[in-house]
């Protein structure tokens, strides 16, 4: 027969050898027969635990069925959470936004009227030559030395004869009775230059003319014909294109308008030589700048100093 010893078994056997030991220590001993009581000494707990103790073994067959003791569960295991470290933000430096892209638009091009030239103020001074006209300057006529060609200067300006020196046997292109008449406005600006007893010629070539203002002289024929004051725009075909403007005195052949015309010069062969009579204007001015001039004081007096261009003899 099997036995197994139970749980319970193994209890019952401690606790009633606890219940012994108590007893017999608390029991006199009885004296032995013929001398003094012995007393037995109380046994040790180690003695005790030492002796053999009879379990009460169960028959495992006969034994009450003792209900399994359930198995003590496993403490739940418990895993710490990880510590919350706190995300502290950080302000990040953005780069800087990019500075806005401004166009500029180009300013609008302002045409300037052109500026006159800038002359020295030079004090009218007596003809280079001893020849005058005997009024002059009371009435403001001018007569070159040769005596061939005269005109009228405007009141308030002034005029200075240049009479170029040749020396013998210098290759000058102008006749011994050469002369330059330079007549300056009443700023001391140099606008007109009126040569005479000039030789040579001038080249020309073609262009559209326009003819803004123009009017015949009533006493100064040249070989071709009548002269004329006339204020001409030429556009060239150059590339890129040009526009020129001129101001004097013309033959008459160079009074046309249209493509088929040829560039203008101041050159009239007279009787003495040759004759040129020009405005010094900025050739290259805009047609507004030169409508404007057109309306001065300054045009007019220009235009009545040309047309009172005359032979004197």
């Amino acid at each position: 027969m099997n036995y197994r010893r139970t749980g319970h078994a193994k209890y019952a056997t401690l606790v009633s050898l606890a219940l012994a030991l108590t007893l017999t220590a608390c029991t006199p001993s009885s004296p032995e027969p013929g001398g003094a009581p012995t007393e037995r000494p109380a046994a040790s707990p180690q003695e005790v635990l030492a002796e053999t103790v009879a379990e009460v073994d169960v028959p495992v067959a006969d034994a009450a069925p003792v209900a399994p003791t359930p198995a003590a569960e496993p403490a739940p295991l418990v895993i710490p959470e990880p510590a919350v470290v706190p995300v502290v933000a950080q302000p990040v430096s953005e780069a800087p936004a990019p500075a806005p892209t401004v166009t500029v638009e180009p300013a609008p091009a302002v045409t300037a009227p052109p500026t006159e030239p800038v002359v020295t103020p030079i004090t009218p001074l007596e003809p280079s030559t001893p020849h005058v006209s005997p009024n002059y300057p009371e009435i403001g006529t001018y007569t070159f030395p040769d005596g061939h060609i005269s005109f009228e200067v405007p009141t308030g300006w002034g005029m200075q004869a240049e009479v170029p020196v040749v020396a013998p046997g210098d290759d000058y292109p102008y006749d011994d009775h050469f002369a330059i008449a330079h007549i300056f406005d009443e700023n001391g600006h140099n606008v007109v230059d009126i040569t005479s007893g000039g030789v040579g010629g001038v080249v020309a070539g073609p262009v559209n003319r326009t003819i803004l203002d123009s009017q015949k002289l009533s006493s100064f024929d040249s070989r071709d014909g009548a002269s004329y004051f006339a204020v001409f725009r030429d556009d060239y075909p150059f590339e890129p294109a040009e526009t020129r403007y001129f101001v004097g005195l013309v033959p008459e052949t160079l009074m046309t308008e249209g493509p088929d015309s040829t560039s203008a010069a101041s050159f009239l062969i007279m009787g003495n030589g040759a004759t040129t009579a020009h405005v010094n204007i900025d050739p290259f001015m805009t047609q507004e700048a030169a409508e404007a001039w057109m309306q001065s004081g300054q045009y007019s007096k220009l235009k009545g100093l040309l047309t009172s261009l005359r032979y004197a003899q």
